[in-house]
């Protein structure tokens, strides 16, 4: 090798993806610890240097220069000496604030540590206990539905006949509940169900007691059971049987005749191969789950239907699709690239 040659290539666009690739992972230091600390719930007035150092016991110089990157990332601003929050991190990252996402953030660590350790990761996938993991998810995804979608959402369906005249409804795999609140709250006659896992429901009846809501909740497992009903509008939004066409015909035997079934489901698209794509399929299947049946591709499970086929199932059951809409919502679970759609079909026959 001579050493006074160039490489036949510039070192330029490896070393700038390094260097975004650290920095990224810095920055997500910086905002989770942040919010570990609390910084963001003292920041809720004006606050020195000198008083957060104090107050939590960190060096100067680095609440210093920790202060000034959260000013450069726009979460905080800075007036003469005091440092306050912006109204997205007051709004976001205060724990008091109704619309915050603290859980939506700190639930990337986990997935951040088998990337860390990918080399352990790649050799073997980690078994989880469906409940266990769905008791903490639910937390993440109320916090990313209160966010936007949420209010979407119950607009988009408070906006037909037969969700104002119904007086029954199923959230099926409801989690958290949040939708079947919001429901009732839109529509003060109707009665709402959330069906899902017992361990879940635990977590959903702290969400039920929190809105002092009327809302009752159903113990079962929507792979082995029945839902009950006649139902006249049932529910499903991102749930694991979602795309199963067994599901799918429970859901149409559980509804009442002109009833309602609105499903919002990750559908992915053709031809989709981003380097995000390839990295959150990765990811997937870092894991796997005790009864979920995970397919290769994110959010897909065994037997489920591509978006076409699921609509023409629908139709063959005896549904009249009524409207498609897709989700564009900043979504810690499923992304924003719209590929999450919402079906409302109604049951015809």
């Amino acid at each position: 090798m001579n050493i006074t040659e160039r490489p036949g290539v510039s070192l330029e666009g490896l070393q700038s993806t390094v260097e975004d690739a650290a920095n990224g992972l810095k920055v997500f230091s910086i905002l989770k610890t942040s919010i570990e600390m609390g910084i963001f719930d003292i920041l809720n007035k004006n606050t020195t240097c000198r008083q957060l150092s104090e107050k939590l016991g960190i060096e100067p110089v680095l609440t210093y220069y920790l202060l000034e990157i959260l000013v450069k990332l726009e979460l905080v601003e800075k007036e003469g000496k005091n440092y306050r929050n912006t109204h997205a991190s007051e709004t976001y990252l205060n724990s008091e604030s109704g619309y915050k996402r603290i859980n939506c953030i700190l639930s990337m660590e986990e997935p951040l540590n088998l990337w860390n350790n990918l080399n352990h990761t790649l050799k073997g996938k980690i078994a989880k206990k469906d409940e266990n993991f769905f008791q903490f998810i639910i937390q993440v995804m109320a916090e990313d539905a209160l966010c936007g979608e949420l209010q979407d959402t119950v607009e988009l369906v408070d906006g037909y006949d037969e969700f104002k005249n119904a007086e029954t409804l199923l959230d099926l795999a409801g989690g958290h509940g949040m939708y079947s609140i919001a429901f009732a709250q839109l529509n003060p006659e109707l009665q709402c169900y959330v069906f899902d896992l017992p361990d879940v429901l635990e977590e959903t009846k702290k969400f039920i007691d929190k809105y002092d809501s009327s809302v009752q909740t159903i113990p079962g497992n929507f792979y082995t059971d029945d839902f009950g009903g006649p139902y006249d509008v049932v529910f499903s939004s991102y749930n694991p049987g979602g795309k199963n066409p067994k599901i799918a015909e429970k859901v149409y035997n559980s509804l009442n005749h002109g009833g309602l079934f609105v499903t919002k489901q990750y559908f992915p698209e053709a031809g989709s191969d981003s380097l995000e794509d390839l990295l959150d399929n990765m990811e997937w299947n870092f894991t796997n789950f005790e009864k979920s049946n995970k397919a290769k591709e994110r959010f897909t499970f065994k037997d489920d239907l591509t978006f076409e086929k699921y609509l023409l199932f629908l139709e063959d059951l005896g549904f009249s699709i009524v409207s498609v809409h897709r989700i564009d919502h900043f979504n810690t679970s499923f992304g924003n690239k719209a590929q999450d759609k919402m079906i409302i079909a109604k049951k015809v026959s």
